[in-house]
């Protein structure tokens, strides 16, 4: 096995001027900037459909749809087209007080295809007017984080203004992470992104981290019936003051691409209904199709096992959406919740009951544009049926390739995620140490795909239109830098 940090591991080309650049004066996201001493920056020079091309003109298959976000991949004709077509006549204006014909249809549009009603309501030929469903109201937020903040907000003080002053605690499922921000953090259990940050948080009860599960072909897939009492137990002791609970549903993605029962949110359903508690699930990576459904809280059964009416789901108070929202064309997220929770809000301005928070660019126009544009593109371009198709390609492959690899274990995959454990060439675990992963995502990038690890885990994520071909030249490139980094006498 090579470690990350041995020169004869891959390396990268001597540093361009650019990237010399680059090192002077910009900070990049979630790294150590130690790292590009050795691993340079990837210099872009455009990117289209699944593929970013790089500026020496070599391409690299984004594996990872640039951090969750590229559902349609790049460059997609009618969403950038729309985006165009709107900075023709306004980019944005305050949405305090202001409004659209463009941004009431998308809230329509977005709260059908929440609400779990087929794309004749949500698609490009959608009626208009309010759709039935649990979902009633829409607020726009700048990004994921924010939006998760948003929905932390609206549960407390819809608590304190519901008559129930006690509520002022927050739990949330272990092993999950919702963002960056105070609050976010707060919620999250991945101390790698949070422990640096303590003084900032707030206390937080943590529940148990969900079973895994390998997906809809695990026989304990729709049975969370071992774990509830623990689950169970944990928020019996704080129901008298806890005003909600937070979940990313069914996969924890930042959390190693962790797949659970969605026998669990429906129990937790339940479970609040009794307890006067709010649900807020984390959407922001899980929906927009990425699971297969629109939401991924649609999979998982109403509480009532009778109740098998169309559009019936275990549905959370509120759910966060961004990422596949806009169809990763700009920074915006939406909270989508209840109409009970809205009226709770509904008064004289002297009431002091109005929800006071505001993000300067909430629905700006550019975002509304190709929000409209990616729901048509999932409605009209089988986008689904890709997800269904192409998902289980990759799946098949990496259980083809784990039979034959003692270096791989625990495949997993819904929709079109698809993720695997790595282990050491003898079956045995990984010491965290020796960023086998980080060997991995560099000798992938050689191999001409982007795939970033979550420490020993690596995943593929690619946009949910990649194609069959480009789906089996990632997978190779995957299994290409596997090979390379834990057994490079097999793969020289």
């Amino acid at each position: 096995m090579r470690n990350a940090e041995n020169p004869d591991g891959p390396r990268m080309p001597p540093r361009t001027a650019l990237q010399a650049r680059d090192h002077r004066v910009f900070w990049h996201p979630c790294a150590q900037m130690h790292d590009y001493e050795a691993f340079p920056p990837l210099e872009v020079a455009s990117a289209s459909g699944s593929v970013i091309t790089l500026a020496d003109g070599s391409g690299l298959i984004d594996g990872i749809s640039s951090w969750w976000c590229k559902s349609l991949g790049h460059r997609h004709r009618g969403v950038a087209a729309a985006v165009a077509a709107q900075a023709q006549a306004y980019e944005h204006v305050i949405t305090a007080n202001t409004t659209s014909p463009a941004i009431v249809s998308l809230c329509e549009r977005v709260l059908a295809a929440c609400n779990g009603l087929g794309p004749d309501r949500w698609g490009p030929n959608a009626p208009e007017g309010k759709p039935p469903g649990p979902f009633g109201r829409c607020f726009f937020a700048d990004n994921g984080s924010t939006g998760v903040e948003v929905a932390l907000k609206m549960a407390l003080q819809a608590q304190q203004q519901g008559g129930r002053p006690e509520r002022t605690r927050l739990a949330a499922l272990g092993n999950g992470y919702h963002g960056e921000t105070a609050g976010a953090m707060s919620v999250s259990d991945l101390d790698l992104y949070v422990s640096p940050h303590g003084p900032m948080m707030v206390p937080v009860t943590k529940l148990p981290a969900p079973e895994a599960r390998t997906g809809p072909d695990d026989p304990r897939w729709l049975d969370a019936s071992e774990q509830w009492p623990a689950v169970e137990a944990a928020l019996d002791a704080v129901r008298h003051n806890l005003a909600a609970v937070i979940y990313e549903p069914v996969l924890q993605a930042a959390g190693g691409m962790t797949l659970y029962s969605p026998d669990l949110l429906t129990r937790l359903r339940r479970w609040a209904d009794g307890n006067g508690v709010y649900l807020i699930a984390d959407e922001i990576a899980a929906g927009f199709g990425r699971l297969g459904p629109m939401l991924a809280s649609h999979l998982a059964p109403p509480p009532d096992a009778r109740d098998r009416s169309a559009g019936r789901f275990a549905a959370p108070d509120f759910a966060v959406l961004s990422k596949g929202l806009s169809g990763g064309y700009g920074p915006m997220s939406m909270v989508v919740t209840t109409d009970a929770v809205y009226e709770l809000f509904y008064d004289r301005y002297e009431t002091g009951k109005a929800f006071l928070h505001s993000n300067t660019f909430a629905g700006h126009a550019l975002g509304v544009a190709a929000a409209h544009a990616a729901l048509d593109a999932y409605a009209t371009e089988g986008v689904r049926e890709n997800v269904d198709a192409v998902g289980a390609r990759l799946h098949a492959g990496l259980l083809a390739a784990a039979a034959d690899r003692p270096t791989l274990t625990h495949v997993r995959r819904l929709g079109m995620v698809a993720a695997v454990d790595l282990r050491r060439a003898d079956g045995g675990p990984l010491d965290p140490a020796d960023r086998t992963g980080y060997a991995v995502y560099r000798a992938a990038v050689r191999g001409g795909a982007l795939l970033r690890p979550l420490v020993d885990t690596m995943y593929l994520f690619p946009p949910l239109n990649t194609d069959a071909a480009t789906a089996d030249r990632l997978l190779a490139v995957l299994l290409g830098a596997v090979d390379a980094v834990l057994e490079p006498t097999a793969a020289g």
